[in-house]
């Protein structure tokens, strides 16, 4: 039978050691890259967070200017374009308006049925929805959401809040039974 091994004594057991001056603020962002390129997989390297150089006012705006100009430049080059290439035969058929891939057979003053505005308008309510609950999500996820909101007085608990978010998705819920029983979702 072999001997057991012993445990190395904790002095003797590798330490990670820090690099760089004592009183060093963490910088999350660069932790992996400088752990993984450092010669010892023990050495940690901390470095300082630097704050960004300020750049001129004219150097900061510079990119949005030449967005904007080059995005007006392409919109009249296609327009130009388009005229001096585009064919210029005209007929009937050319004059005819055009709708949805179908030939208007009927007066386009007539009324469409009312079934087309309510599934528009149950579509909206859903879409409202999930941008109200998208944001109640990540922040409920994030330290720095909800919980920083309950530490800043801005909101009483985290209860509260998961409270409001329910009362929120009980009256949508609520909303989707009233078009179904009345039959918004059926299509007659």
């Amino acid at each position: 039978m072999a001997p057991a091994r012993r445990p190395a004594p904790p002095e003797a057991r590798k330490k990670p050691r820090l690099v760089g001056p004592p009183a060093t603020v963490y910088n999350g962002a660069d932790f992996v890259t400088n752990f993984t390129k450092s010669g010892s997989s023990a050495e940690i390297r901390i470095s300082q967070p630097t704050s960004p150089p300020r750049a001129a006012p004219m150097e900061a705006i510079l990119p949005v200017l030449l967005f904007v100009a080059i995005a007006a430049l392409v919109s009249v080059g296609l327009l130009v374009a388009a005229q001096m290439i585009g064919p210029r035969r005209s007929g009937a058929v050319k004059e005819m308006p055009y709708e949805s891939g179908m030939d208007p057979v009927h007066d386009t003053r007539r009324r469409f049925d009312v079934r087309f505005h309510l599934v528009a308008i149950t579509f909206l309510v859903f879409d409202v929805e999930l941008l109200f609950l998208y944001p109640w999500a990540v922040a409920s996820r994030s330290p720095a959401g909800i919980d920083a909101a309950v530490a800043g007085g801005a909101v009483a608990s985290r209860g509260l809040v998961f409270a409001g978010a329910m009362l929120f998705v009980t009256l949508v819920v609520l909303g989707f039974a009233y078009d179904w029983r009345k039959g918004v979702f059926r299509w007659r």
